[in-house]
């Protein structure tokens, strides 16, 4: 597979269903060797730990089996053993070579990140596997800093309220990894929404306001964790509440107009 072909199969393969997909060894082993080094080197996918067990390839029953260790003074090899019984006679005790365990793995919060340093907005993001956006920061335009919001599902980047998919955006130009700046330009300085309707049909006004909520609600996060390390618990004194720190954050821009209550309900220890 070309590397364009293997990127849009890993951003099409990213949902809130499956926030993070695991590649084993035959997965990438069917795309070409410059495809796998770019989307390794342009941190599309990371190296993880190795696989438990194995798809075995000796029969048309591809059974999943698991891998066993064995730990020797130099080295440590692996084995795995079909459980059906007229292939175990034929074939016994199966040596794995430990290159075909290897995985990889490219996640909801990693294309955050990575979209996040591109845009030249801070990586310090904060995930959870049942969120349906990411808030990643702000970018100034001709009317002010505007929000950046990404949305799972469909994978989307929000932009001064145009929306933008992510497989229109991300493209590699010789070994690197870009995003296209013109259309992200473009939406940061659009006054008329409507001409957003171009990205993505499919995408309504209801689920733009809940990125948007979502988005508020990030940022009331990540000011609370800032606050928090700006006022660590001092011995002697009393530990300050959540309350405490919402009624901070209520008097700030980014509350918009939340109560403390409200701005406490929300926040997450």
């Amino acid at each position: 597979m070309h590397v364009d072909q293997v990127l849009l199969l890993l951003l099409n393969s990213l949902t809130l269903k499956s926030h993070k997909l695991v590649l084993s060894c035959f997965s990438v082993n069917l795309w070409q060797e410059q495809a796998f080094t770019l989307m390794l080197d342009n941190k599309l996918i990371t190296p993880i730990s190795t696989a438990k067990n194995i798809q075995c390839r000796y029969c048309e029953k591809n059974c999943t089996l698991d891998v066993i260790p064995h730990s020797y003074p130099n080295k440590t090899r692996y084995y795995a053993v079909c459980e059906d019984p007229i292939m175990h006679e034929q074939v016994g005790r199966m040596t794995i070579p430990p290159e075909q365990l290897k995985q990889w793995q490219i996640s909801i919060k990693q294309l955050a990140v990575l979209i996040a340093e591109l845009l030249g907005l801070s990586s310090d993001i904060s995930y959870k596997a049942d969120q349906k956006s990411i808030s990643l920061g702000a970018l100034s335009s001709k009317a002010g800093r505007k929000s950046v919001v990404l949305n799972v599902e469909p994978l989307t980047l929000v932009v001064n309220q145009s929306i933008l998919p992510i497989n229109e955006l991300l493209y590699f130009e010789g070994d690197k990894l870009l995003l296209d700046r013109d259309k992200i330009e473009h939406a940061l300085n659009i006054k008329q929404p409507p001409a957003t309707k171009n990205y993505s049909p499919n995408i309504d006004k209801k689920e733009l306001r809940k990125a948007k909520t979502q988005a508020m609600y990030q940022s009331w996060q990540e000011e609370y964790e800032k606050l928090q390390r700006e006022n660590p618990h001092k011995p002697n004194q009393p530990k300050k509440t959540k309350g405490w720190y919402a009624y901070q954050i209520s008097k700030m821009p980014i509350a918009q107009g939340g109560s403390a209550a409200n701005i406490t309900r929300i926040l997450k220890n």
